[in-house]
């Protein structure tokens, strides 16, 4: 009986030195064990995106022979992986809050501490109609998450990028949300109508210093600079979008500012000044830094 193999049959010589998939993935994980810390689920999913299998089939179907083309396709990838590249620009997407978000080059990939930011807005918004403003939205990662996890939400989602709203849009259109997110293109503000105004603002903006020293080398040399840095100290888009925001903010309104430990104190004192009747609260992220700056609007007082 010939040897099975992914896609077809083969007959398996010495000189093809044929692998079966659950030696491509361990093959795969002993190269990435140097580079990644978790080299086990980089190595499935790598195996999984080349054979077209989900995790649980790449298991089942082990023993069967991956083909030349294939097996080739996976070392490339883990070589780049090596490299550096990230992990979810080789397979294509990374999972958020539930959702397969499709991601590339010109897009940030998701990350835990901005799932956090949306359940910040889920726990504050949940069950009520709410109009939500996603600044900076990349992907769309949490515009689809927001309007997943709040199905009374209508969204708008603005980025400056072309090529990231060429993605944002794909993702907006995959998980069924058109009904309810709108995608504009322009700089901050400017594309969203004049005669808007929102319950919630969420801004993912640019926040890392241009010569942050903690920045991964992987995330510098890989993921779009528009996305990452903000200036001399990381805050040069959010002082431009706290100058505008007042504007759009309903009178009992929420902003939420994703940033970094390292200048999260000193955007909120930005907030305070942009917003002289709000409350301001830095909050922590899972790992206790400060990653979160939260104003919420006071009602206004009676005449």
């Amino acid at each position: 009986m010939p040897s099975r193999k992914i896609m077809g049959r083969v007959h398996p010589t010495a000189a093809d030195k044929p692998l079966t998939i659950a030696g491509a993935v361990e093959a795969c994980r002993r190269r990435l064990a140097t580079v990644s810390e978790a080299p086990w689920l980089e190595a499935r999913l790598l195996t999984g995106h080349v054979t077209g299998l989900d995790a649980s089939a790449v298991v089942a179907y082990g023993d069967n022979l991956m083909d030349h083309s294939r097996a080739q396709r996976l070392a490339d990838l883990t070589s780049r992986r090596m490299a550096g590249e990230p992990i979810a620009y080789l397979v294509g997407f990374k999972e958020f809050r539930g959702l397969r978000i499709a991601v590339d080059k010109h897009v940030l990939v998701p990350r835990q501490e901005t799932e956090e930011l949306v359940e910040a807005v889920v726990e504050d918004w949940r069950g009520r109609s709410v109009d939500i403003l996603d600044m900076g939205t990349g992907s769309g990662a949490i515009a689809c998450a927001l309007a997943n996890a709040l199905p009374r939400a209508q969204l708008w989602a603005v980025d400056a990028s072309d090529a990231a709203l060429a993605v944002a849009r794909a993702n907006v259109e995959a998980h069924l949300f058109l009904d309810r997110i709108t995608v504009l293109q322009g700089d901050l503000f400017e594309p969203v109508p004049p005669s808007l105004t929102f319950d919630a603002i969420v801004a993912n903006l640019p926040y890392v210093a241009s010569d942050d020293p903690d920045l991964a080398a992987e995330v510098r040399e890989h993921e779009p600079a528009l996305a990452l840095f903000g200036g001399a100290d990381g805050l040069d888009v959010y002082r431009r979008m706290l100058v505008a925001a007042p504007r759009y903010l309903r009178s009992t309104g929420s902003l939420y500012c994703e940033c970094g430990p390292h200048n999260a104190y000193e955007l909120a004192a930005l907030a305070r000044t942009a917003f002289t009747n709000g409350r301001v609260e830095v909050r922590e992220d899972l790992s206790d830094r400060a990653r979160l700056v939260v104003v919420a609007l006071a009602k206004p007082e009676r005449e």
